[in-house]
């Protein structure tokens, strides 16, 4: 096979690779909350949550503090809003979808990137 004719394949080859990672990211999405349970406490000085983390089958993995990232998308009710956090959530169901890193401290850290209030 000639130069030209490998290198006319070229734009094929990188339109599937696209197209590729496009589906894998729009699975991401629609994937679990790792972080799913009840908002147990507000703490008011660092605006953070604290929410009593259940796995999937209902069993509780322990809480973890939640606050939002600065380009956090927060939808209370069904609708986005742009409110911080703040203690009238406390006994309401939260899923939250966290950044990469959690503080190693007790309870641990992290910061939602999106959350979900019912």
């Amino acid at each position: 096979m000639s130069i030209v004719r490998k290198l006319s394949l070229m734009p094929l080859i990188l339109l599937l690779l696209t197209l590729g990672c496009s589906e894998e990211s729009a699975e991401k999405e629609e994937r679990n909350a790792p972080v799913s349970g009840v908002i147990t406490d507000f703490v008011e000085e660092k605006g953070q949550v604290l929410i009593n983390n259940e796995e999937d089958n209902g069993v509780e993995s322990g809480p973890i503090l939640i606050s939002l990232h600065t380009n956090a998308e927060l939808i209370i009710n069904g609708k986005t809003v742009s409110a911080p956090l703040d203690g009238t959530l406390v006994g309401r169901r939260a899923e939250v979808w966290t950044g990469p890193s959690i503080a190693k401290s007790f309870p641990p850290q992290t910061t939602a990137l999106r959350m979900i209030i019912h």
